[in-house]
């Protein structure tokens, strides 16, 4: 039986396929922490709730004395309830959604830097407009994931805090599609990303950006940016708590030996704990002033490999799902030698994306060809293409930043 199962005798037991707006939600088949929800217990009056009780629960319990009526607008919201995580629509092809995607995420960049550069001046960051910019964001990666993974890809170590945080905030969105959370969930999670590391603002930046090993005192004076976090976005009175909790606690650890209060893992809520994964994810695949980046599949095994000391054990899982062996963005070699650029991926066949191939099998410039390798299940063997592993970034001389700007309107592209 679940540590939240009710004994009041108003409350009963309701599978997920019978859940109805107007019921009060008094426990869940899991612990509160797990899931997205603030508060222990809520009228659900929100289809957007709804809609991630059925993805993430199987049931729960209702409190039969407290349901109230909802309004027919309410019931006829456009959300789609009976959605779930393995089945949440492709709406377009990376092709069509790569130009809008890469508006959005130049828009959210610029208003990143404006919040880290006033919070660098001490002043109180204006979160109003990137709360707008994450919508659209959100609109592209409820669209295709694909088009914002792959952007995120795309590093630069001189601006490496801004889009860190931009990427982490994108990471969140699409782990939150991927978990099969609602809109305004996947809003709050990418605003929680976007903010997290807004206190190395008001550390020594010299030490910051130190491209040695840091010395315990330097490392001791980094830890302090959480605190300084804290206390910049807690005189922001219209920030959710949650977005203030995942910026102070973001590098607490699932053994209690994390920082800065080396809370236990049971009191460390969702949004956090999903920051915590998706932060360490972009830093390790970062190439940053004192460290190279590494491959996504590597920095998956790192992640697997401290669940359950540092991160949580079933969101790294469900991370890894997400991200895949062959995310957006990254270079690949072929079982024939050709190199080319993932550029998007089928959720339901995730070792069969579509890849763009740049480098023929002597690994020499060669005309830009796009294939769809689930497309190709029905060629003989001998001409299937397959990838045979994937590549550091930067490998022979492919440039992600140069093949993305020359392909930011890919309408017209072959499909093969």
């Amino acid at each position: 039986m679940n540590q939240n199962t009710p004994n009041d005798r108003d409350t009963i037991k309701v599978p997920i396929d019978e859940l109805e707006l107007g019921m009060h939600v008094s426990a869940l088949d899991r612990p509160w922490l797990d899931t997205p929800f603030l508060f222990q217990g809520f009228p659900l009056e929100d289809p957007d709730d709804l809609a991630t009780l059925r993805n993430i629960c199987e049931y729960v319990y209702i409190d039969v004395l407290k349901a109230r009526h909802v309004s027919s607008d309410a019931r006829t919201s456009p959300v789609d309830l009976d959605r779930c995580p393995e089945n949440y629509a492709l709406q377009a092809k990376v092709e069509e959604e790569i130009t809008k995607a890469h508006i959005s995420y130049q828009c959210s960049f610029t208003e990143v830097e404006q919040i880290l550069d006033t919070a660098y001046v001490d002043k109180l960051p204006d979160t109003r407009v990137i709360r707008e910019h994450i919508s659209e964001c959100v609109d592209s990666i409820e669209r295709n994931p694909s088009a914002m993974l792959w952007l995120t890809r795309i590093k630069n170590a001189d601006k490496y805090t801004a889009e860190h945080c931009l990427n982490v905030g994108l990471l969140a969105i699409a782990f939150g599609r991927h978990l099969g959370v609602g809109r305004k969930h996947m809003e709050l999670l990418g605003l929680c990303g976007m903010l997290h590391d807004v206190g190395k603002m008001k550390v020594d930046q010299t030490i910051l950006n130190k491209p040695g090993k840091l010395t315990k005192e330097e490392y001791e004076h980094i830890k302090l940016h959480v605190n300084f976090g804290w206390e910049i976005l807690q005189q922001d009175t219209t920030l959710p708590e949650e977005v203030i909790a995942a910026c102070h606690h973001h590098h607490e650890r699932q053994d209690g030996q994390g920082y800065p209060d080396q809370l236990d893992a049971n009191t460390l809520g969702f949004y956090t704990k999903v920051v915590t994964i998706v932060d360490a994810y972009d830093a390790i695949t970062s190439q940053r002033c004192y460290s190279a980046g590494t491959t996504s599949a590597a920095a998956l095994k790192i992640l697997y490999d401290n669940s359950g000391t540092q991160f949580d054990p079933k969101l790294v899982v469900k991370f890894i799902e997400c991200i895949g062996i062959y995310p957006p963005g990254a270079l690949v070699e072929m079982m024939s030698g050709e190199v080319g650029v993932v550029i998007s991926v089928d959720p339901v066949n995730r070792l069969l994306p579509k890849v763009a191939l740049l480098l023929d099998a002597n690994k020499n410039p060669m005309q830009q060809r796009i294939v769809d390798l689930k497309r190709q299940r029905d060629l003989d063997a001998e001409r299937q293409l397959r990838i045979r592993k994937v590549l550091m970034d930067g490998s022979f001389g492919v440039d992600l930043f140069e093949f993305t700007t020359r392909n930011i309107n890919m309408q017209s592209a072959p499909d093969l």
